[in-house]
């Protein structure tokens, strides 16, 4: 007998669900997946682990959502369809906004409900609480997914199942090529905090974008630092926080950046705590972490920042935020060679615009030099697996290299891939055929049909 192995009983299954399309995950990429699918006539299921959905965004409490628009002059939109409506009705409740910024300020509560709707009103099956656990697999090709939940174990057959997982984990157990950085990017546990009685006459409802372009090109100090946050309101000493933090009364830090939708409270974006989001103690230890070192921060901005004597902490996200664990090897990986030279590949599917943002590994402190690209197009063919049939991954698990990844791993861009993803689906299944045998073309009508933004903006 070996006492570190447990051979778990063969059983049988209940089948909850046989459909066209199933969507594992519920963040930016998944919703827009299901509906893109649901909207393309496709017997559509969703699975989630969270209560809600909005992934990123709402659980990671991701607030200012980036990716929708250009950073360069004049600041063109560039990811519309079903994540573009997302917006839009949030807008219309006081939820989020819709203009020209680099970055858009959302209630997390209105984005979810939001979500709710478009999910519901497509016509989406959906299941809470749900985790992914083995794929259906035969001779190759993935039939759905055996799933975990209150109920136990469960399972749902599907004609073509998308990772929308952002860790890859439908991927790994499929059996489909996957790689992993030797470093990964920091993990970060956002944070509000309330009851601030910050002095200004900034506009905090104002666009704000840095004054870089229409030439691409890096964005370097003093720039980076005046329009690293949203939140023009808020002052920050620079040089004071990174003595503390070289005096060891600080944790290691980003930024810190600076959103919300109301004056007087504030979202952070700081906490850095690395390790790989994909290994169970990993994540554990962060979210310990995250927690701690928030606590940490907020005591500084209480005793330094102007407005901030009476702040208090309202919230940290219920799950720490991820920027990079599994990534796919697929058919096509998006390079950033591919980002810099503006490859023109006839599969686009999505257009990526957020700078090559690659968060630092090392125990650096505040900003980071970024590159701001013209907007790229993403190939479908790196939602593809090169080995496995029946799956498409979508999101910041896509195939990309690191530097790739670190413009596209962002919530709008995610989301688009998802559309793109959804509707592929769908008309696979409409088919009878392999997602990898489908004409670009035939994704591409439908995809603008539904409002997508696919083409380059003029």
């Amino acid at each position: 007998m070996n006492d570190t192995v447990y051979r778990e009983a063969a059983k049988d299954l209940p089948v909850i669900a046989d459909v066209d399309v199933l969507v594992v995950g519920g963040g930016p990429a998944g919703v827009c997946a299901a509906v893109g699918a649901a909207r393309a006539g496709a017997r559509t299921f969703l699975v989630e682990r969270h209560g809600f959905l909005g992934g990123m965004w709402t659980a990671g409490m991701v607030l200012t959502l980036a990716g929708f628009n250009s950073w360069l002059r004049p600041y063109h939109r560039c990811v519309g369809g079903i994540a573009g409506e997302w917006i839009r009705r949030a807008a219309a409740q006081n939820g989020c906004q819709d203009h020209t910024g680099f970055v858009l300020n959302s209630d997390p509560e209105i984005m979810k409900r939001v979500a709710d709707d478009l999910v519901t009103e497509a016509g989406v099956e959906l299941l809470f609480h749900c985790w992914g656990a083995d794929p259906i697999c035969e001779d190759g090709v993935v039939k759905g997914l055996c799933i975990e939940n209150v109920e136990g174990r469960q399972a749902i057959r599907a004609t073509v199942t998308i990772d929308c997982t952002g860790d890859g984990d439908v991927m790994a157990r499929s059996g489909a090529g996957w790689t992993k950085g030797q470093s990964l990017q920091p993990m970060t546990m956002s944070f509000r905090m309330g009851n601030l009685r910050i002095e200004t006459d900034n506009d905090i409802h104002k666009p704000v974008s840095p004054p870089i372009g229409p030439e691409p090109g890096y964005l370097h100090e003093p720039t980076l630092s005046q329009y690293a946050s949203v939140r023009q309101d808020v002052v920050v000493d620079a040089d004071h926080m990174r003595a503390e933090r070289e005096s060891g009364r600080l944790p290691r830090y980003g930024g810190p950046w600076f959103g919300g939708l109301d004056a007087d409270v504030i979202w952070v974006n700081s906490t850095r705590i690395t390790g790989d989001a994909s290994v169970a103690s990993d994540l554990t230890r962060a979210e310990l972490a995250g927690r701690r070192e928030t606590a940490e921060i907020v005591d500084y901005f209480v005793k330094h920042l102007p407005g901030f004597a009476a702040g208090r902490l309202i919230q940290t996200s219920t799950q720490i935020g991820i920027r990079e664990t599994r990534r796919l090897e697929g058919v096509y990986t998006l390079k950033a060679a591919d980002i810099l030279g503006r490859t023109d590949f006839d599969d686009g599917i999505a257009l990526g615009c957020w700078p090559i943002d690659v968060h630092p590994t090392t125990d650096a402190v505040g900003h980071h030099a970024m590159y701001v690209p013209l907007p790229y197009r993403i190939p479908y063919r790196s939602l593809l697996p090169t080995n496995v049939n029946g799956l498409l991954v979508a999101g910041r698990c896509f195939s990309a290299d690191r530097e790739a990844l670190g413009s596209a791993r962002v919530g709008a861009t995610c989301a688009a891939m998802g559309h793109a993803a959804g509707v592929a689906a769908a008309i696979a299944a409409a088919r009878s055929t392999e997602p990898r045998a489908l004409d670009a073309a035939l994704i591409q009508r439908v995809l603008r049909q539904q409002d997508a933004i696919i083409d380059y903006p003029g």
